[in-house]
């Protein structure tokens, strides 16, 4: 049993991990002040294993580790939106859909697109942080299968509901027509009064976020429409 000390989100945590994997994963998070103490039990490990894949020990650990965070981070104002998160010119922008719908891909097309400019703050599960001053998204080291991530902080400027498409498009829409979709991608704690706080959570930020959808190719010319819409920019419309 390993125990080390990280941060999520603003929030300090005591993390006493069976297996290397979730230390070698937290590893650019990892802080001296100690935090909410947080361990899965060897029942809670095996609860991960739900598909009946033979997933390691370890990444069942990560799993039932990140379940407990999740359940204490809307404690906090704070939950865990599936998505991925690229930041370009210190404003992130937030791609949503099903798992396959192409949100890695089409994040990619914006570091190709914009250099050093765009960084990718998470690929899979960030946190998503409501504050009076605005929304943020926060890195995590549960970043999906490419292992993309950077432990920071930014100001959401748009949420985008990415769709296939052999043309692209992409419009503003309600926070009434995409909250059933944001709805899915949030993690729902079992907890009824945690349930409830979330979906406020999510309200508040479908309230006070740009919100999108986008049907797209895999071009450049979809991620130049995509910025330049959710950015309100157009002086590099023609880059």
């Amino acid at each position: 049993m390993v125990t080390k000390n990280y941060r999520f989100a603003d929030i300090a945590f005591t993390l006493q991990m069976q297996y290397p994997y979730l230390e070698k994963q937290c590893r650019s998070y990892e802080v001296e002040e100690p935090g909410i103490l947080i361990a899965a039990s060897d029942e809670e490990i095996e609860r991960e294993d739900q598909s009946g894949v033979s997933s390691s020990n370890g990444m069942l650990e990560s799993l039932a580790v990140y379940r407990k965070i999740s359940e204490i981070m809307v404690e906090h104002d704070t939950f865990l939106f599936h998505c991925s998160a690229v930041a370009l010119d210190g404003q992130a922008y937030l791609f949503t859909a099903p798992s396959g719908t192409g949100k890695s891909t089409h994040t990619r097309l914006w570091r190709e697109v914009f250099g050093e400019r765009a960084v990718m703050v998470n690929d899979d599960k960030p946190l998503i942080q409501v504050r009076e001053d605005a929304i943020y998204v926060c890195g995590t080291p549960w970043n999906g299968k490419h292992n993309l991530d950077s432990n920071q902080k930014v100001p959401v400027k748009g949420i985008c509901l990415l769709e296939r498409g052999e043309k692209n498009h992409i419009e503003m829409i309600s926070p009434a027509d995409a909250f059933p979709y944001l709805f899915r991608q949030v993690y729902r704690p079992a907890d009824q009064t945690k349930l409830i706080r979330t979906i406020t959570l999510l309200k508040q930020t479908a309230e006070r976020v740009p919100l999108y959808r986008m049907q797209c190719n895999i071009s450049h010319e979809a991620a130049k429409m995509a910025w330049k819409m959710m950015s309100d920019k157009k002086e590099e419309q023609n880059r």
